[in-house]
């Protein structure tokens, strides 16, 4: 086969690509609505977080106003989201001498976004995400990998909390 004909079929085939993917009803979360002008994402502006206790809950807070509310909160909120963090611990490995040596952090924040107007829950779910780290010989070590798989689940639960926040915005519009 010439190469001529390969590109001919590898183009061919991704133009169908193109094709399929627009038909499957894909949209992107944080579009502007063509006849309102208003984007899921000035949605999310309006949104006043509540603080959340003990440093996960700080670092909670802070990832979810960078990702919703990059200005600071809002003047005139519309929403207050609540929110409610559990944090478990699960040993996953252990050692011939009974000590601990892979542990799983999972965190699972239940949510819900409320109507100021009507003081109605208009959105509740839960966000999850689990992480793992090695527990060492060196407690100094054990508590900077403690710290390190935590924020990356906050990451990842504020990325989930944003994106259903999004979506339930977009599907109003």
């Amino acid at each position: 086969m010439s190469i001529f004909v390969k590109k001919f079929c590898l183009l061919i085939t991704f133009i169908v690509g193109l094709f399929s993917l627009s038909a499957c009803g894909f949209q992107p979360v944080y579009k502007k609505n063509t006849e309102t002008g208003y984007s899921s994402n000035q949605a999310l502006q309006t949104i006043r977080i509540s603080p959340l206790p003990d440093r996960p809950g700080q670092i909670l807070h802070n990832m979810l106003r960078d990702r919703m509310n990059p200005l600071g909160q809002p003047r005139k909120p519309l929403y207050v989201l609540k929110a409610i963090i559990e944090e478990t611990e699960k040993n996953l490995a252990v050692r011939l001498d009974n000590t601990t040596s892979r542990t799983n952090l999972t965190i699972a924040v239940k949510y819900s976004l409320v109507s100021l107007s009507s003081n109605n829950i208009v959105f509740s779910s839960i966000a999850r995400s689990t992480n793992s780290f090695d527990k060492l010989d060196d407690p100094y070590a054990n508590l900077v990998a403690e710290d390190t798989a935590r924020s990356r689940v906050l990451r990842q639960v504020a990325d989930d909390m944003a994106l259903q926040l999004g979506t339930y915005f977009n599907k109003l519009q």
